[in-house]
């Protein structure tokens, strides 16, 4: 039903399409990715904005950003002491931010009235971290030990970023089912490389996550390694990597245009 909904959908898109204009020059453009038979067809994650600088050039730039904090219970109120004092509520704290931007030169060709093909030159930088923060509860003074009234919450972050370059060479298309909105695709040749930071600790009280571990109480904890923090299923070891190869938008791409 769904694939019978679509076909019949692109046939109406295609027939309004018959009369429809396409840029002229001096126009503004948003674009998302269009997926119609997808869960969520409309896809925001990465918006595209182009300005036409005449009907046959546009410059274009598309926008990432992405951030995400999930956080779970792993001990319940009183868990490790149900009497006075009641131990807290614990937790692990999972986030994750991305932000990615890409400049670029489209040159558009004659094509039909309402398609409009075009080449383009693409380059991208993105960077992004992730972070695992676990809640733990216990004392911070070797004169405390036992003394669960002078208990704290103390917490051991462990964090990995990345940071990713690139040029892409693409071709693409846009067809105009009305004088302002279009779907196109677009593919293409690309590089990149992405290499990966340093894998760093962060301890929020010293004295506390020695004792926990049994160190003694003035030692040093790690503040940084190199290598891979694979609570992100990245593996471990990992630095870096450099890809040569095709790319290509799965999704449709939709968008509109506006003065």
């Amino acid at each position: 039903m769904k694939k019978l909904m679509f076909a019949l959908a692109l046939t109406a898109l295609v027939t309004a399409g018959a009369t429809a204009q396409k840029q002229m020059g001096d126009e503004h453009n948003i674009e998302v990715s269009f997926s119609p038979l997808g869960s969520s067809p409309i896809d925001g994650t990465v918006i595209k904005y182009r300005n036409f600088l005449d009907d046959n050039r546009a410059f274009r730039l598309s926008f990432m950003l992405n951030t995400t904090t999930d956080t779970y219970v792993t001990a319940q109120e009183g868990d490790f002491s149900a009497e006075d004092p009641v131990s807290p509520q614990l937790h692990d704290i999972y986030g994750s931010t991305s932000f990615g931007i890409a400049p670029g030169y489209e040159i558009h060709f004659d094509g039909t009235d309402n398609l409009s093909p075009y080449f383009a030159i693409e380059g991208y930088f993105m960077t992004g971290k992730d972070s695992y923060e676990q809640e733990f509860w216990g004392a911070n003074d070797i004169d405390n030990i036992g003394q669960l009234e002078k208990n704290i919450t103390w917490s051991y972050t462990t964090s990995q970023g990345f940071n990713a370059i690139g040029l892409n060479l693409l071709f693409g298309a846009d067809y105009y089912f009305t004088d302002m909105m279009y779907v196109g695709f677009e593919a293409g040749l690309g590089f990149g490389s992405t290499n990966v930071t340093n894998f760093e600790y962060e301890i929020s009280d010293l004295v506390a996550y020695n004792l926990s571990n049994g160190l003694a109480p003035d030692d040093d904890a790690p503040v940084s390694v190199a290598g891979d923090f694979d609570e992100f299923d990245l593996y471990d070891g990992y630095l870096s990597t450099s890809e040569l190869g095709n790319v290509f938008q799965g999704s449709l791409r939709l968008g509109f245009l506006f003065q």
